[in-house]
């Protein structure tokens, strides 16, 4: 488990160059996605995400590999944020 702190989020948009005010409540989306795979050690080409809520700054997340092909983060309330498929045959 994780938690994101604002410091990992401002980088992160300092990184990517993303200058929309939103992301300075809540964390952006594909930097979990990324998070997520990198802490899975996942090399996917192509994926499906599916954002279920918002994911805050200081929430705790967990990454669980629920299948070969499907990547779940939750908080640590277990309530699903965000899902990941990989794509098969790309």
């Amino acid at each position: 488990m994780i938690q994101i702190l604002p410091n990992d989020v401002e980088q992160y948009l300092r990184l990517v160059k993303d200058e929309n005010p939103l992301h300075r409540q809540i964390v952006p989306g594909q930097m979990i996605v990324q998070l997520a795979l990198i802490y899975n050690e996942l090399n996917w080409k192509s994926y499906k995400i599916n954002y279920v809520e918002p994911v805050d700054i200081y929430e705790f997340l967990q990454f669980d590999l629920e299948s070969k092909h499907k990547l779940v983060v939750k908080n640590n309330h277990n309530k699903v944020k965000v899902t990941i498929l990989k794509k098969i045959g790309w």
